[in-house]
């Protein structure tokens, strides 16, 4: 994700093209200025776009000369966000900026598929959401159906990752699976590197059915049963990392039994982790229409940055011309 300079030996560079969505809520629009310096490290251009959506019905019922009124909102977005990327420009970046009209998370969507971005950058709840918990409903919308890597940042944080964990799944085999893995390990690791931060990669194991198992196996045939599912997950784990210089005995890996989404949370939160790196597809996939059970569910119970990815055959049901 970010380029090596000096002593940060980061040499993945991943993303060419950054969408970042601002946020009016902080003067000086830091997620902004953060996105700046994501891309000057990585040779990206970046686009600044902020979103006008339509005054509500009963604002327009009621409210006289309402057209007026969104057009001196708009135009006022638009010089705003054009001062921004004129400021960034004079320091040699490739900036340009534009406010969309219409819901956000479908004009943002439509704009990172026209213009083929890499990356979108937003807050993980803007200030007028209505959604309860953590991530708000443009976040939700942008990681089930945005085909890009999506950055949700956590608002109060400056980005300046000291915890980054990779949550990977070796035991599936599908290439989408195997795809995800990779790019999950290398962007932890590189943004890890980067912020001098700590990085842990995560693999959760558990039996299926294993309430009803313990109560209709004898408990030496069960005992069994877990140690080899244990050692499954340990090899098939040890045999990714090892791809990538490490193994599944290093100290910044983690094999967690249990159910995926309660040792993770679990794991975030008392790790101190303030950025999770996963992927967000379901691997029996109906392509581009949901987001995996599991991905949703760790969602909702963390509070932090996150970095989510999808694989590259996923298909957005958000069309340009619709």
């Amino acid at each position: 994700m970010f380029a090596a300079e000096g002593r940060r030996d980061v040499t993945v560079k991943r993303f060419r093209k950054i969408l970042v969505v601002a946020d009016r809520r902080h003067a000086g629009h830091p997620l902004v200025v953060k996105a700046a310096e994501i891309a000057r490290h990585n040779d990206a251009s970046l686009k600044i776009v902020d979103v006008a959506e339509e005054f509500p019905w009963t604002v327009r019922l009621t409210l006289k000369g309402h057209e007026q009124i969104r057009e001196g909102f708009i135009e006022e977005k638009r010089q705003e966000l054009a001062e921004l990327a004129a400021s960034m420009r004079k320091l040699g970046l490739n900036v340009e900026s534009e406010v969309l009209l219409g819901k956000a998370s479908v004009q943002v969507i439509r704009e990172v598929i026209r213009s083929k971005y890499d990356l979108v950058i937003a807050v993980a709840k803007g200030s007028e959401s209505v959604r309860e918990g953590f991530f708000g409903s443009m976040a939700m919308r942008l990681l089930r159906k945005c085909p890009s890597a999506v950055l949700l940042a956590d608002p109060d944080s400056s980005l300046n990752f000291k915890h980054v964990v990779g949550c990977v799944n070796t035991s599936l085999r599908d290439q989408q699976d195997i795809e995800l893995n990779n790019a999950i390990f290398e962007l932890a690791s590189s943004i890890s590197k980067y912020c001098d931060g700590r990085f842990s990669i995560v693999h959760a194991w558990s039996i299926y059915g294993e309430r009803i198992l313990m109560k209709r196996m004898l408990l030496e045939n069960f005992n069994e049963l877990t140690q080899n599912s244990s050692d499954q997950a340990k090899r098939l784990l040890d045999k990714f990392l090892q791809r990538h210089g490490s193994t599944a005995r290093a100290s910044n890996v983690h094999i967690l039994k249990g159910e995926t989404s309660t040792v993770i949370s679990e794991f975030v939160h008392n790790q101190e982790v303030d950025l999770v790196v996963m992927g967000t597809v379901a691997s029996s996939g109906i392509a581009g229409v949901i987001m995996g059970n599991t991905a949703e569910q760790i969602l909702n119970c963390i509070h932090c940055s996150v970095l989510a990815l999808k694989p590259s055959t996923f298909v957005s049901p958000i069309r340009v011309d619709d």
